[in-house]
């Protein structure tokens, strides 16, 4: 099973649950939300003559989703992934709205988060790796990453918090009313 982008259009099913059910779970169900980020930097000439001296800037700019410019880009994916996300039997048509709740949440933490994570990529430089342009233009990806890390480590941790949340607010989906006032956030995000 593939996974599934956020998308205002694409609805949660139960065929979208693909693992096994963890027996020792308290809840009912789970929905495995994680964010996948996709950059890139360009490569810049930085110290004199020393032939490794190239930092890849990060530039500032809005949009959905992304932080990007002419000098890098950060584009981050709200993803539910089936192969890590389960339900039992007995679950019923609230159990999947709750659980879509858990996917359109990934969606607005990481929406709420993405200008503070342009603002700690902004001007930021990394040395690059490499004997050749292109030979760095090929390993700036990876030494970007050391970049992205703490930066995505931060969204999931926020992720984390909203999602613990969520649970205790709505006590995993039992309580109706606190379930609603969650629908009619997650319904906005839908228009």
């Amino acid at each position: 099973m593939d996974v599934i982008p956020w998308s205002p259009d694409r609805l949660l099913e139960w065929a979208d649950f693909g693992a096994d059910v963890n027996p020792a779970a308290y809840e009912d169900a789970y929905s495995a939300i994680r964010y996948r980020p996709k950059w890139t930097v360009s490569s810049v000439r930085g110290g004199a003559g020393d032939g490794g001296g190239h930092d890849g800037p990060w530039a500032r700019d809005g949009g959905d989703g992304g932080a990007s410019g002419g000098d890098g880009s950060l584009y981050v994916t709200t993803e539910f992934w089936p192969i890590l996300s389960w339900a039992r039997a007995s679950c019923d048509d609230a159990t999947l709205n709750h659980q879509q709740g858990h996917f359109d949440l990934g969606e607005i933490v990481m929406r709420r988060e993405i200008d503070g994570m342009r603002e700690s990529l902004y001007g930021r430089r990394f040395p690059t790796r490499g004997k050749n342009e292109d030979q760095r233009k090929q390993l700036a990806k990876e030494d970007s990453a050391l970049v992205v890390e703490p930066v995505m480590a931060s969204l999931e941790k926020a992720l984390e918090k909203e999602q613990a949340r969520y649970d205790a607010d709505t006590r995993h989906g039992d309580d109706l009313d606190a379930q609603l006032r969650y629908d009619e956030l997650f319904a906005a995000l839908r228009t």
